[in-house]
């Protein structure tokens, strides 16, 4: 069983404005450093509709619980890859996210939605999966919560952008 998540990315600027923060890679580079990253790579690949598809690798020290620090070690390799489609007439864009951690049992998969009017918001559904006896749903459950507060800083990095 996953555990499911629901976020709200905010930024406070137009959907079209919005898409191309979310696709620059020193914004992107930003973030990955904001929540504690380092050793950050980033590509950004345009695709011939208007979207993009935005990869970044870190690595983060471990600060988890001791069952969850035992199966990754005291750095944690994160890879995540959110794919946003082209532009519907009204600006919103539909995306997709995956985020690994290298050697942790757990993956995240989900789904993007870029919308508003003036001001524009990415809501994110996920759902959390780790493949770990016993102890896999507080795993789920601790990387919802990070992911919970990745995002919140994440929100930080773009109001300093746009404002």
């Amino acid at each position: 069983m996953a555990t499911s998540l629901t976020c709200q990315l905010p930024i406070p600027t137009d959907p079209h404005a919005a898409f191309l923060l979310l696709s620059d890679p020193d914004y992107v580079r930003a973030v990955a450093e904001r929540t504690g990253g380092h050793d950050v790579e980033v590509t950004v690949e345009p695709t011939d509709d208007g979207g993009a598809t935005i990869r970044s690798h870190r690595v983060l020290p471990a600060k988890l619980p001791s069952y969850a620090k035992a199966l990754v070690g005291e750095t944690i390799t994160i890879h995540e890859t959110r794919v946003f489609g082209p532009a519907a007439d009204d600006g919103t864009r539909d995306g997709t996210i995956e985020v690994t951690f290298g050697g942790a049992p757990a993956h995240v998969t989900g789904t993007m939605r870029l919308e508003g009017e003036g001001t524009s918001s990415v809501e994110v559904v996920m759902q959390v999966k780790a493949s770990v006896p016993l102890v896999g749903g507080k795993v789920e459950r601790l990387c919802a919560d990070q992911i919970g507060a990745s995002i919140t800083r994440e929100a930080l990095v773009a109001a300093e952008r746009v404002g």
